[in-house]
C-alpha cells in the first residue's frame, strides 16, 4: 500500500525536531507493528486547498507502484485562512469549492480520508480555522469521507496550545505533533487502513 498524505507545513511537520510530524508518527508506528506501506509526506509549507487542488493528481500518480493500492490522506485549512498584506488568502467559500473539487477528483480513484486543521495561538486566526474545520466536516460527509476533527480534539489542549504557543504560534514542536498523531493513530478509519 502506498498512502500520500498532502497538505500544508502542519502536514509536512514544521517545527518537529525529528522531523516527522504528525503523518510520519503514524506510519511509523504502522510500520512498526508490521504494516507493510510505502510512505510520502507531500506537505509544503504555505500551501493552501487551491495549491493542494493543483498538484495532488500528479505527485500521487509519480508515486503509485503497480499492484499495489494508493491511499490518499489530505490535511489543510489553516494556510487557506492565514491573513496576508491583510486579506484572508482563501475565502471560506472557495476552500470549500477546493474540498468538494478535489474529493470528488480523487475518489474516482482512491480511498481518501482527510484530518482537519488544528488550532493555533492566535484567537483571531483560530475563529476561522473553526470555520473550515466545521464546512471541511460538512464536505466528507457528503462524498462519504472519513473526516478527523483534529481541531476539536485540541482547541482545549493545554499542552498542546502551548506547545504551539511557545513555538511560532502556527506550529507545534515534536511534542504537540507526537499528540496530534496519538489522536490520529486511535481514530477507527485510520487503523481501518493500516490494519487491511
Amino acid at each position: 500500500m502506498v498512502i500520500c498524505f498532502f497538505g500544508d507545513s502542519l502536514t509536512l511537520g514544521t517545527g518537529d525536531a525529528a522531523c516527522l510530524g504528525w503523518a510520519g508518527r503514524v506510519c511509523v508506528q504502522a510500520l512498526t507493528r508490521g504494516r507493510a506501506l510505502t510512505y510520502y509526506n507531500l506537505g509544503v509549507r504555505r500551501h493552501s486547498s487551491a495549491d493542494i487542488l493543483a498538484r495532488w493528481r500528479e505527485e500521487s500518480g509519480r508515486r503509485a507502484l503497480p499492484g499495489a493500492a494508493t491511499r490518499l490522506v489530505f490535511s489543510f485549512g489553516v494556510a487557506d485562512a492565514v491573513e496576508r498584506d491583510g486579506r484572508r488568502n482563501l475565502p471560506l467559500a472557495e476552500t470549500v469549492a477546493n474540498a468538494d473539487t478535489l474529493l470528488g477528483e480523487a475518489l474516482e480513484a482512491h480511498e481518501v480520508l482527510v484530518v482537519g486543521p488544528p488550532p493555533v495561538a492566535s484567537g483571531e486566526l483560530t475563529a476561522r480555522i473553526r470555520e473550515i474545520n466545521r464546512e471541511l466536516g460538512t464536505v466528507c460527509a457528503r462524498r462519504g469521507v472519513g473526516y478527523f476533527d483534529m481541531f476539536g480534539r485540541l482547541v482545549s489542549s493545554g499542552a498542546y496550545l502551548a506547545d504551539v504557543a511557545a513555538n511560532d504560534g502556527i506550529h507545534p514542536a515534536s511534542a504537540g505533533y507526537a499528540e496530534m498523531a496519538a489522536h490520529v493513530a486511535d481514530w477507527p478509519a485510520w487503523q481501518e487502513w493500516v490494519m487491511v
